[in-house]
């Protein structure tokens, strides 16, 4: 069991500066050279090497550690820049930020996710999230150490996450609504699943769905749409399910995606 901790508070979900860390990337070649970069022209825009070192470390460990079955950092930067959508970009880094941070992750789909499926849209108050909060306390303990006011930020933070991902709406608003995942972001989690050597079943299975809060319905729905895209073949006879990938491997659909 994963133990919880205050780190995604120290950057939060830190969007804009992924993209510009990706965008250097593309154009630099290597890590070590945005990293240098970073410190020498200050393209993050930050006030002092200190909280340029911390997003670098937090950058580093969210999207260039193995986190399999999500496909890494290198092709992550490839795709990120071949597709046209901020939005699907957006979607996509949501992913890692999930599966990077436990109490995140364990927030999205089992507090945010059941109600967006019952309900479509509901508000998330505070008294939810410290309900929720309370709950998980008995499971894990370490979380009755954090003060008040380090709990209140993390739940601002996670609101400011949800209201950057495109789930929430603006301050002061609450209200959770549920997104639309785009195509392209779809099949590049697909694509990577198949590479890993995942069967139909699996994928279908798959918890990085989860996240998305997609049914088994809408799986299906994204899966004729990138049909219909000619990423891949799909087929489904009552419980047994068949994809055949246009593409031999995640990179090289990359390479033909617009």
């Amino acid at each position: 069991m994963s133990r919880y901790t205050v780190s995604f508070k120290h950057v939060g979900a830190a969007y804009d500066e992924a993209l510009m860390l990706f965008q250097e990337l593309n154009e630099r070649g290597s890590w070590s050279e945005v990293a240098r970069a970073a410190y020498v022209e200050n393209f993050l825009k930050k006030k002092s090497s200190r909280w340029i070192g911390v997003l670098l470390r937090y950058m580093r460990r969210r999207y260039f550690e193995d986190h399999s079955p999500l496909p890494e950092g290198e092709i992550l930067s490839k795709f990120l820049y071949a597709i046209n959508s901020n939005q699907a970009r957006i979607q996509t880094l949501y992913q890692y930020i999930c599966e990077t941070h436990p109490l995140v992750d364990r927030l999205v789909v089992n507090l945010v996710g059941p109600n967006l499926r019952e309900f479509n849209s509901f508000r998330l108050t505070k008294t939810m999230f410290e309900d929720f909060f309370s709950k998980e306390a008995e499971d894990h303990p370490e979380l009755t150490e954090w003060a008040d006011n380090t709990k209140e930020k993390w739940r601002r933070d996670f609101y400011a996450f949800l209201r950057s991902t495109g789930l929430m709406e603006k301050h002061p608003s609450v209200l959770m609504r549920k997104f639309i995942i785009r195509p392209e972001t779809f099949a590049f989690f697909l694509y990577g699943l198949v590479d890993e050597g995942f069967s139909p079943s699996e994928i279908f299975d798959s918890h990085l769905w989860k996240r998305y809060f997609l049914t088994y319905e809408e799986i299906e729905e994204k899966l004729s749409e990138c049909q219909v895209r000619g990423w891949l073949e799909y087929r489904s006879i009552g419980a047994i399910y068949e994809l055949i990938p246009k593409f031999s491997s995640l990179e090289e659909w990359i390479g033909a995606v617009e």
